[in-house]
Formats: C-alpha cells, structure tokens, sequence
C-alpha cells in the first residue's frame, strides 16, 4: 500500500500539484484513519479528473467518465437501495459490450495492480472514474427505484404505521359509534351529557398542566456538557440531510453553517436533497462553490411532494453509519456531531436517536416571536428533556435529529405522508424499543415573523399530530402493551392532550363566561358552579404552568414579563390552527404548507445562543490535529 500511495503522490508532484497539498493529503490519512485517495478526493482543492487521471495512470487503465446510452447491468435495482458507497458498475453498451467502471480505494487499486496483468480480458473492459462522476451515474440510473422505495419505505416495513390511510373502517366506525351515543344522549338528557364531557375534557386537561409542572420541577442544567476529546481516527462516517424547497435565499447561510461543522471532511457527507423542478435553490447551490463531499441530491416528482419522502430519497444515497437531519434556516453548534457520537459510542445499540435543543435566535423581533421563543424553550429545554429523562415517549423536533442509522432502517426511515414526520419517527422508535436522547449542544433557528406565516406552519404540525394519533390508536391494546400502563398514559397526555386542548380553548373560555353571567337557580346551580371553578382554575394554571416552565428553563436568559399577557392570545391563535387542521385533515390530509426562510440577520445573537449555555471544556477542532495526537479515543 505504502509503496503505492509513494507512485501516486509522485504521479501527482508531475501534474504540477503543489507538494504541501499532496503532503497534507498523506498527513491528513494518518490523523484520520483513512486512505491518501480519500484525503485528496476530500480536500476539495485538488480537481477529482485529476486524481482520477493519476489512479487511471498508476493502473495501467484508461480514464473516462460513465458515457451516455448505457445499459446498467450491476447493481441492479434491489441491490442498489441497500448498499452504500458504491465504487463500481458493470454496463452495457449499444454494441453488447460489458465495461466496469470503477472509483477504487486504496486496497482496490493494489487489487488492480496484482491481479490484472493475468486477466487482459478484463483488463480491455475496466475503466477508472471519479467518485462523483460514478454517483450522479448511479443515481440517475435507479431514479425510479430510488423514489419508489422513499415513498413506500414505511409500507415496506411495516404497513400499519403509514398515515396513506388518514382513518381506517374500524376507526370510522368507532368514531360513528361515539357521536351518534352523543346526539343520542344529547336528545334524552343535555344537560348530563354536558356536565359528563365537561368532568372528562377538564380531568383531561388538568393532567396536562401536572406533566408541565412535573417538567418544570425536573428541569436542570442547561449548561452544555463536557465530553472527552475524540480521535479522529475512531470517528466514523456521518450524513447530514437537508430537505430544501425554494430556499435559494438561505443557501449561503446554509452552507456556512455545515462548513463549520467539526468533523473529518473525508467522513463528512453533506446532501441538499432538492425538489427536481426548484431550479432556483440548485442554481445558489451551484453558485455556492460547495466543498468536497457536499452534494446536490435531485429528487425526482411523484409521490407527496413532503420533507419526510425527501429524507427517504436521500437516506439511500447517505454514506455515513450516522445521519443528522437539519434545516435550510439551522446554524447547528459547530461540536454538535462530536457529541452526539460521543453520546451514541457510550449509549449501546438501542440508543436510537438523540435530539438537540432549538435555540429561536431572532425572539426579540416581535411579540409573535418572542411567544415562538418561549414556547420552543419550554418545549426544548424542559419538556422533551424530561420525556428522555424517564425515557418516556419523545416526539423528535423537526430538525437536528441525529440516527443511529441501523435503527433509522430497521423502522422504516421517515412516513412520506405524515406531515409531522418528526413525532411520529419518535413514536414508531419508541414502539420498536428503541431509546431517545437529548444533546445539549443546540441548534439556531429563527421563529416566522408574520402571523400568516406561523398559522400555516402551525397548521401543518397539529395536522400532523392528529395524523400521528389516528395512526397509533389503530390498535390501541397493542400499543399499550408496547408502552407500558405509565409511558401509555403520558403519552396520550402530550398527544391527544395538545390536539384536544388546542380545539376546546376557545369553547372553555366561552363555557366560563356564559357560566359566570348566567348560573341556575336550583339543584343544578351547585354542579354549575362546581364546573366554573374547576375550568378557572384549569384556565389560569395552564398559564401559570406554561409560563413557570419556560421562565425556569430560560432562568432570566430572556425577560419573560412581557410573555405571561399574550400567552391567552396566543392559545387563541393555537387554536385557530387546530381548527384549521382539523379541516385540512379532512380535505387535503398531504398538504405541505411551506414555511419560507429569510438569512438572519442577527449574527451576534447565534454566537450569544452558543455562549450563554456553554461549558468551558475546550473541544479540539478534528480537521487540523497534528498527527501525534494525543486524544484520547473512545
């Protein structure tokens, strides 16, 4: 190998390569763990023609891009959406002539180098390509099989969980059965069947203000963790995907931020999984002079045009044992994939997944914004962390989820017709028993400034629940048999609580006041009352609930005073867009309502996020250790 590796740098010394790059490349490998091919395909500033130009040289084998018009022999289609880093084809071409293209390792070139000179047959029909020229040819190749598998990747593993079918005939029935018990009961007695639904909807929601309250008795530090130093070298590879839909105006910031990311650049796989027709956000792509080892991934129309069928599009073309999903608008902390593999290596294989906090960087823009903040700091930083705590059901956030990527596989990947895809992938890797962690390095993101805006995205997430619910509850004896009596309950508390309370806030507070200015006269006068109290008192520690759990866990990070006033209006407008879903859940059950990005605007406030929760433990930067390192590997 070695003797090899000295050939090729000397191949690339005549081309003209400045030396220190070649150099580096050789160091790089050491530091890494990797091979001196990886390295310099991974510095990105060496041309990939060239480098395959010099391996063509060193084999003794012609250099050529994958041509037009062939036929692809190997893989086949069923073999390509398992398999990973492809480095070869088998084709054939028009005049019935099988070639091999390949983009060989290290080892496949000694391979070459030892074994050809006996084998000139296949010596006439194999040809050297870059590792990129031989993806785009394998992925236009198996466009088809590709999409379909994203679409029916739930399907395929495991049916029941796919929202395709928004009810089934037994939930349509069932709930038939419920609302004709109702009208029935409403035309013999009203007035029971009022103070019945009243007694269970306000149990109901009086267990969902005690979780917040448990939430807020357990919340701790938020200060960011401290882990040891890793080895370059024992890091393994790591995906990021990244679902963009006429973003082309966050592209710049996008890529930026994953430029920061410290972590191996040859173990380093970024893909922009982009709508084929969204010429805009591949054209910025483009402009943007992407590094090696980021990729513009077109996904093809057909299917629901969603996030989740793009994430299953780009899973099967991810190369790494890890992937990490993020957003167009996300500013991830730089360490933040060191420790969650720091998390993942100590954790053990039923460690699924880890979710990392979401910081709102522009909360200060407004009134809308600042309740956005607010909310997400309560929700982030105190009620998921305390779900994983007790390792209860976690609904994941729609960004910075980090998979172990077997257990993402081994459910089915994402649910293509699931518009809250996020909480139900948490949901389905509890049911298979697998756990969910929280990091504590977080992700920057910026809140909707317009109320427009927040409504259809609003819309979209308790859309999703709902969704998320009916498909749970198709064999609910079942899943709690899964759950357990204690993750069953808290469960429905976090799910049906937030949709059911989301579309009776406004019917409470009209039931209060019709209540207090028109209470009866006689023996119903005393159960009335008793109803006024209990929806008061429900009402007013919801608030209180709410705001002392997000006052808690931000701890004077952000003035709440202003909050606790707009908090009745905001459940209003919560409510607007449950209703709202409620509706679309029955017209239009696959809609995506697109939530556009603007760049922010407010730097100082991305660094003041990762400042505030930091912890002085100095992590080191892998893509410039020196090569007698001494990290401690795990």
């Amino acid at each position: 190998m070695r003797t090899i590796e000295v050939s090729l740098a000397a191949r690339l010394a005549c081309t003209r390569m400045p030396r220190s790059l070649i150099v580096g490349a050789f160091r790089q490998s050491l530091v890494n763990g990797t091979s001196f091919i990886d390295e310099l395909y991974a510095s990105g500033r060496i041309h990939e023609t060239t480098i395959g130009q010099c391996i063509a040289d060193e084999a003794g084998l012609l250099f050529e891009d994958v041509p037009e018009g062939v036929r692809v022999v190997m893989p086949s289609a069923a073999d390509f959406v398992v398999l990973r880093g492809m480095r070869h084809t088998v084709v054939l071409t028009s005049e019935d002539t099988t070639l091999i293209y390949i983009a060989p390792s290290l080892s496949d070139l000694a391979a070459i180098k030892n074994n050809l000179p006996g084998s000139p047959e296949i010596a006439a029909r194999l040809r050297i390509t870059t590792p990129y020229a031989l993806d785009q040819f394998l992925v236009s190749s198996h466009e088809t099989a590709l999409l379909d598998r994203a679409i029916r990747m739930v399907e395929i593993t495991s049916a029941e969980h796919s929202a395709k079918v928004v009810a089934t005939g037994t939930q349509g029935v069932m709930i038939g059965f419920i609302a004709s018990s109702c009208l029935f009961t409403a035309m013999l007695n009203p007035g029971l069947l009022w103070q019945l639904l009243h007694a269970l909807f306000s149990s109901f929601f009086s267990a969902c203000i005690l979780l917040r309250l448990l939430a807020r008795h357990n919340v701790g530090s938020m200060r960011i963790q401290p882990w040891y130093p890793l080895s370059p070298s024992g890091l393994p590879g790591y995906s990021v995907l990244i679902a963009l839909y006429h973003e082309a105006d966050v592209v710049p910031q996008l890529v930026n931020a994953m430029r920061e990311l410290n972590w191996p650049r040859s173990k380093l796989d970024v893909l922009f999984l982009c709508e084929l027709d969204d010429i805009g956000t591949i054209a910025a792509l483009q402009a943007a002079m992407l590094p090696a080892g980021f990729r513009i991934v077109r996904v093809p129309s057909g299917g629901p045009r969603t996030k989740p069928k793009a994430l299953n599009y780009g899973l099967q073309l991810a190369k790494g044992d890890f992937v990490v999903v993020y957003d167009a608008e996300d500013r991830p902390h730089p360490q933040q994939l060191q420790e969650a593999w720091w998390h993942f290596a100590k954790g053990g294989e039923t460690l699924g997944c880890l979710q990392a906090p979401l910081v709102i960087a522009n909360a200060y823009a407004g009134r809308l914004t600042r309740l956005f903040a607010f909310e997400y700091a309560a929700h982030f930083r105190g009620i998921l962390p305390w779900l994983a705590r007790h390792r209860l059901v976690m609904p994941l956030g729609g960004s910075s989820n980090h998979f172990r990527r077997g257990c993402l596989e081994a459910v089915g990947g994402w649910d293509p017709f699931n518009v809250t895809e996020d909480a139900e992938l948490g949901t389905r890797l509890a049911r298979c028993g697998f756990e969910i962690g929280m990091l504590t390095t977080p992700t920057i993101e910026d809140a909707p400034a317009e109320a427009r805006i927040w409504l259809r995205q609003r819309t979209r997430w308790i859309k999703g629940w709902m969704q998320t619910w009916l498909v749970e509850m198709r064999r609910p004896i079942r899943l709690l048999y899964q759950f357990g009596a204690r993750r069953f309950t808290v469960y429905q508390l976090l799910s049906a609580g937030m949709i059911v309370s989301a579309l009776l806030y406004p019917l409470m507070l009209v039931s209060v006041a019709l209540s207090a200015f028109d209470l009866p006269q006689g023996g119903s006068a005393a159960v009335r009352r008793t109803l006024l109290v209990v929806d008061v008192i429900n009402i007013v520690m919801g608030y209180l609930a709410f705001h002392a759990l997000g006052r808690r866990v931000l701890k004077g990070g952000q003035s709440s005073r202003p909050v606790l006033v707009w908090i009745p209006f905001y459940w209003l407008m919560i409510s607007a867009a449950a209703w709202r879903a409620l509706w679309q859940l029955h017209r239009t059950p696959f809609l995506w309502e697109k939530t556009p990005h603007r760049p922010a605007t407010a730097g100082s406030s991305d660094r003041s996020a990762f400042q505030t929760n930091s912890a002085p433990e100095p992590m080191i930067n892998v893509s410039s250790l020196p090569i007698a390192s001494t990290s401690r590997p795990l």
